[in-house]
């Protein structure tokens, strides 16, 4: 298949919008951790309220710094796309296993730090005892960690496809 001009540079602003987005995210997973630090939430000049935060500082340390790293690969990886001008199916496949990428991540950060277990497997862990969030972290993170591996792998093929091919 092949993809004009047009249509690849909005596959392209299509990636680095999620990226972008599971950047945002991150940063939210930053006030979390704020809160899990002083364990109330509160918002000057507003009276704090006193309110059980939910996962652990570890947790939100993880979702916030995670989440700001993914979200800056995604863009920069999707600039990569338009500097080696992937086309066709393989700038699809780079551009979606990077979308991917970002909202697995995502789910693994937030849904590991809401787990007994961390989402490090559906089962019992050093750390605790499986649960659904549990699974739902693994799982999503786990499946995503592919689509990752993929988008690499199409990245650095590209590269050195490009880097020795006569101009």
């Amino acid at each position: 298949m092949t993809l004009s001009e047009d249509q690849l540079q909005r596959l392209i602003n299509q990636t680095i919008g999620h990226g972008m987005l599971v950047l945002f995210i991150g940063l939210l997973a930053g006030v979390m951790l704020v809160f899990s630090l002083l364990e109330v939430v509160t918002l000057w000049p507003l009276p704090a309220w006193e309110v059980d935060i939910p996962g652990s500082t570890r947790g939100w340390q993880a979702a916030h710094v995670g989440g700001i790293l993914n979200g800056v690969m995604i863009g920069c990886l999707a600039l990569l796309m338009r500097h080696l001008q992937m086309t066709g199916k393989r700038a699809q496949w780079t551009a979606w296993s990077l979308i991917i990428t970002g909202w697995a991540n995502t789910v693994f950060y937030w849904a590991g730090n809401l787990s007994s277990n961390r989402g490090l497997s559906v089962t019992e862990t050093p750390f605790g005892p499986g649960d659904l969030m549990g699974a739902i972290a693994y799982l999503g993170g786990g499946s995503g960690m592919v689509f990752t591996f993929l988008a690499v792998a199409l990245l650095a093929r590209t590269a050195f496809e490009t880097s020795s091919s006569p101009n």
